[in-house]
């Protein structure tokens, strides 16, 4: 569905132009861009995937403070019955949208680590009085320290995934939702150079 144009080819994959980078798509028509398959009206459906996906992939590419444009080029646009407002509608509405999905997720995961982070915290501390307990009821016997040694592994093995939620899982759906935002701000063009034949 998706063409790179010669001219984005012969310099490289991507343009710069008046200080902003150029993410160049072709499509036949402007149906192409969104999903057939969706019954809703144009300016409420969803975006074809690979569309989104190769945009998507392209941002990505750069940090989240370089300025950007898409330039969609509708190669063969006899059919004017979408406008290019209703295009640039919907890209920016799918965006916001996919960017609100990942936001309810962020809040979920955050929500989830802070109570496995709880309950890690209370599995650590019972396996720590554990095996304070053992140690002291079985004295310095090599029993006493292996199960002693056990409970506080247990206690720390408990704590990782809780842990690891809490530190680093977050983070690159954070960086996601950013960079789905940019999207739904990015400067749309859209040139039609058959239109009117």
């Amino acid at each position: 569905m998706l063409d790179l144009s010669n001219e984005q080819l012969e310099h490289g994959r991507y343009r710069r132009e008046e200080g902003k980078i150029v993410i160049d798509v072709a499509v036949n028509n402007s149906r192409q861009l969104f999903n057939e398959r969706d019954p809703a009206p144009f300016r409420e459906r969803d975006l074809d995937g690979d569309f989104v996906n190769y945009v998507l992939s392209s941002v990505q590419e750069f940090s989240l403070k370089t300025e950007m444009k898409l330039r969609i080029v509708v190669l063969d646009e006899r059919d004017q019955s979408v406008d290019q407002n209703v295009i640039r509608e919907a890209i920016q509405a799918h965006f916001l949208y996919e960017s609100s999905l990942i936001q309810k997720q962020l809040r979920k995961r955050l929500r989830i680590g802070r109570s496995f982070f709880l309950v890690g915290l209370v599995v650590l501390f019972a396996c720590l009085g554990l095996a304070q307990f053992l140690r002291s009821w079985l004295g310095d016997s090599d029993i006493g320290r292996i199960a002693g040694e056990g409970f506080v592994i247990i206690g720390w093995v408990a704590m990782w995934r809780p842990v690891e939620v809490v530190l680093y899982d977050w983070r690159p759906l954070r960086e996601l939702r950013l960079y789905l935002t940019k999207i739904a701000a990015i400067s749309v063009e859209i040139i039609c150079p058959n239109a009117n034949s």
